[in-house]
Order: C-alpha cells, then structure tokens, then sequence
C-alpha cells in the first residue's frame, strides 16, 4: 500500500495509521460522500484455498453483522470488499489514542479511570453478545479513547474471520486472536462465545490497574499455556488499594471455564460503573416526556453513560418460548397462497444478492400472522419457517436463529408422518447455533446424542459423521478436557486415513488440530499441569 494509492475506485489512501499481523490501517478519502475514512487491509490468510471462498463470506456476513450495531462505542462501518488479494473494511475515522498507548505512557490507570473504560467496553459488549456477535480479539490495541472521554472498540468481526467450519488454525499451527488476552477455550480452538470475550476484558482491566498483563511468557505458545494452567493472578500482589470488589470481579473474569466468568457484559457493566463515577450527576425530578408517541428521558446519557443495556439475564431467549395470544385488535388475516409464493420469491432474489438481513424480514412478514397452532405446522408455512432459520444462520443471526430451529423440532415430530431426517438436521443446526452463542455444555449434549443416534443406522465411521465427529472434539476441547478430545480426534484421523489416505487435505487439517492441542499441552517450566479443580500447582 501506498499513499495516493486508489481503492474501490473511490477511497484515495492518504496516510498509514498503523500495521499488525493480519494487515495494515490507512487514513483515507471517501471521495463520493467527501468525508475521511479509515480503511482497514486484512491480508491473504494462510488457508487452504479450498476455505478461502468460505472464509470471505464469513468475514463479509460478520461485517454486515457488525455494520447493524447502533452504537456509539463502535466505529461506523461503511463499506466492505476486495483489493487485490487483500480484504478490506471501510470505516469511521475516529480521532483519539489506542488504549495500548496510555497504558504505555501512564503505566497502570487511576481505578475510576480504569472501571471507566470498562464499563464503556461492557456497553459495546453487551449489545453486540445480544445480536450474535463475538469480538473474539479484544485487547488494548483494539480499544481507542477519544479526546472526549469515549471509548470505541475497534475490529468487530475481524478477528471472527474463520468459524466453526474453517479451521481457527493458521500454516504455522498458530490460533487467530491474540495469546496474551486470550481465553483457555479460544487457545484450544473451540466454540468461544461471550464469556471469551469477558475473560478478554479481564486480561485488559488487569493492565489497566497493574500496568502488566496478568501472564507473561518467551512466546505465544508459552503465552496459551498460561492461560490454560497457571493460576489466576491477583491484582493486589502488583499494586494496593484496589476495591475488594473489583479484585474479586477480575478473578471471576479470568476464571479458567467460561461457567465460572459472570453471565454476561451487563452484568459486569453494574459491578464497575459505580467506581466509574468521579462526580456523580443528580438525577431529574421530571418524569420522563412523550413525543411523536415515545418515551424520552434527556437525562438518561448523564444517569447510565451508554446505556441503558439489554437485559442483564437471560439474554434474549435461546429456548423455546411460549407463544403469547395476540390482543384482538392484533389479529390479522393469514396471508394466501399467492401472497406466500411471492414474499418467498422475493426473499430468494435478496438472498441471492446476499441480502440475509433483508430476506429474514421480509419472511418474518409473512409468518407473524401464523404464531402457532395447527396453521403453523401446514407442510407450507414449515417450508418457509426452515428457510427463515436457515437464513438467520447465513446472516449470523444465531440468537434469532436457535429458538426457530427448536421450535421447529417440536412441530415437525406433531406432524403425521414425521419427517426424521429433517427434524434430526434441525437439531443439529441448532446445536451449532449454541455453540455459536457459547453454549457449549448444551451443545455437546445434543450433538453427541445425534451422533449416537446415527451411528446405530451407519457405520460408525461413515464419512458422513466426520464433520460431527470433528465438531464434538473440538467443543471436549474447549470444555478442557483436553485428552479426550485428542482421543477423539486420534480416531477421526484413522478413518479419515483409510478412507482417503494420510496425506489428504482432511486428515492433514485433523493432524494440524492434533499438533496444535499436543502443544499445548506440553509442559512449560514452572508448571506441573493441571489439578482436579483446573487450576495449577507452582513449585514454591
């Protein structure tokens, strides 16, 4: 890249503004809408080429996901494509100063400062976990503070370029992300969800009021062991005066299984907004206004600075809910045929264009007439409910998602002749889509009961349980049960080998997992492995 340099035919780069390993930031020139911009380089990840078509899409779906966030701790994103080889996100040019920097000239943060940050990072986090979206890099270098005090995190989604049906691994065997704020379940390459992101938070509050990250090692492999064995540091040990509460919160957040890390960004938010407050803000005596037919409340940025939150628990719902009747004056005509025939078609016209987001609303549409009972269950309109799962997992939608597919399990099996494959495929999509969200216990618990389903019908090692086979590991792995995940993986890579041959692209990926799990659990000096309860034994 250079300056001067043209993109799109419409941004003029003008300056670079930084670099790392995935790629470069430059400064630069919307020449259309006249305005500065940002515009991030992701360079040509080191995949097989076979992934690559599937991990663009994935990054594009991502970006679109991280371009509906309305939120002003997140960099506006306007724009998204190809350069050459290279990716590349347009966005928000944000004036201020990395995170990373501060710390490097103050050293650790004043508390109210450091509870400050985090409490504006909680904000981002909580409405971003609420629509599906994990950060899965967050760092000081991701985080920008403006010259008014607001904090912006960068990089949504860049870091999510590669999923559950790509490899997390790059040529050299290296996890995506970053070792030093990593979490123990993101380092072996499984489901992360939210609480990866808190246990993220956790390393970067700990810098903030210590100056250090809470591990520190030779190199990135060193660097995950840590974070899978070591005990968890206490921030009184580098600096006093810390509140109870905050050293207890920081401890919950670095817990080593993501159960034990608080049960959401909201909740987090509450604990360290109060020690945010340097001068509080006396609250209004008025109730609030109404106008155009709204509730509005002027005085609510002083009272909950980037808030108010979503809902601190349960998140919205990931089971089935019960369906609420409607009110009379509700009720509405079901659509007909015709009026079914044409939102589909126009909903596949959207999804052709990639249109996801588009497409799932038109559908919503049609069906929010139809919640429930007999209607909802013509072969039709459960046609049309799948399609609108299905596309709530290609716009990367999982919470939206999951309760569909669930719901669908239910209604398929009332069926008369119920059609089993359909309803075990569901299953297994929902599965992935708590995954997806970091439900990882619930997720391997159905996804190993279809897996013993099928292989009572097939062949245990049939090809076509590689896949599932493939994804229950990985999740055994992130649970921290890291031996039986090898074990699993041990086998899969037999049959996939007699099937296909040592040397073929799917047992070199399982052999590229084998490797990656075995270093990380190769000792590192000063450790003797795990205990029972997870945790590490030092030799004093």
């Amino acid at each position: 890249m250079h300056a001067q340099e043209r993109v799109a035919d419409r941004y003029e780069l003008t300056y670079p503004i930084g670099h790392g390993g995935m790629g470069e930031v430059w400064a630069g020139f919307d020449e259309k809408l006249d305005r500065p911009v940002a515009i991030k380089f992701l360079r040509k990840l080191a995949v097989p080429d076979s992934d690559r078509d599937t991990a663009v899409d994935r990054f594009i779906r991502e970006a679109r996901v991280t371009a509906r966030l309305d939120h002003p701790g997140v960099p506006s994103v306007h724009d998204v494509g190809h350069h050459g080889d290279d990716l590349y996100i347009v966005m928000q040019l944000v004036p201020g100063v990395l995170l990373s920097d501060l710390i490097a000239e103050r050293g650790w943060l004043a508390v109210p400062w450091a509870a400050a940050i985090g409490t504006q990072i909680c904000s981002v986090l909580a409405v971003a976990h609420a629509a599906s979206l994990v950060h899965r890099d967050l760092k000081p270098q991701n985080v920008m503070v403006t010259p008014s005090g607001a904090v912006k995190v960068l990089d949504f989604g860049v870091a999510a370029l590669l999923g559950p049906d790509v490899p997390r691994l790059t040529a050299t065997g290296h996890t995506l992300g970053t070792p030093t704020y990593m979490a123990p379940e993101q380092a072996l390459n499984s489901a992360v969800g939210p609480r990866t992101d808190l246990y993220a938070l956790g390393c970067v509050l700990f810098e903030l009021l210590t100056g250090k990250p809470p591990y520190r090692a030779d190199n990135p492999l060193g660097m995950l062991h840590r974070h899978l064995n070591d005990p968890v540091p206490s921030v009184q040990e580098h600096r006093a005066g810390v509140p109870d509460v905050l050293v207890h919160l920081l401890v919950r957040l670095l817990a080593k299984d993501p159960q034990h890390r608080p049960e959401s960004a909201a909740e987090v938010y509450e604990t360290l907004a109060p020690f945010g407050a340097v001068d509080a803000e006396k609250a209004a005596d008025a109730a609030p206004t109404v106008a155009d037919g709204q509730r509005v409340d002027p005085t609510m940025p002083y009272r909950y600075p980037f808030g108010p939150l979503p809902p601190r628990s349960p998140l919205p719902p990931t089971r089935v809910d019960i369906v609420r009747p409607r009110a009379a004056a509700e009720i509405v005509e079901p659509p007909s045929l015709d009026q079914l025939a044409e939102v589909e078609d126009r909903a596949w016209e959207l999804a052709e264009e990639e249109r996801f987001t588009q497409a799932a609303e038109l559908l919503e549409s049609v069906l929010q007439p139809i919640s429930g009972g007999h209607a909802a269950r013509q072969p039709r309109i459960l046609e049309l409910r799948l399609n609108l799962a299905n596309l709530y997992v290609l716009a990367g939608a999982f919470r939206q998602a999951l309760p569909e597919f669930q719901r669908l399990v239910v209604d398929l099996a009332k069926r008369p002749v119920p059609d089993e494959e359909l309803i075990w495929q569901c299953r297994q999509q929902a599965a992935s889509c708590q995954a997806e969200l970091g439900e990882a216990t619930e997720a391997l618990r159905e996804l190993r009961a279809l897996l013993a389903e099928e292989q009572q019908v097939m062949r245990p090692d049939s090809p076509e349980l590689f896949p599932l086979r493939q994804q229950i590991a990985m999740l055994i792995a992130g649970l921290g049960d890291v031996p039986e995940a090898r074990h699993q993986l041990e086998g899969l890579r037999r049959d996939i080998g007699a099937l296909h041959g040592s040397g073929s692209a799917p047992a070199v990926e399982i052999q590229a997992l084998l490797n990656h799990l075995h270093r990380l659990g190769e000792e590192t000096p000063g450790s003797t492995g795990r205990t029972s309860s997870g945790a590490t034994q030092r030799e004093r």
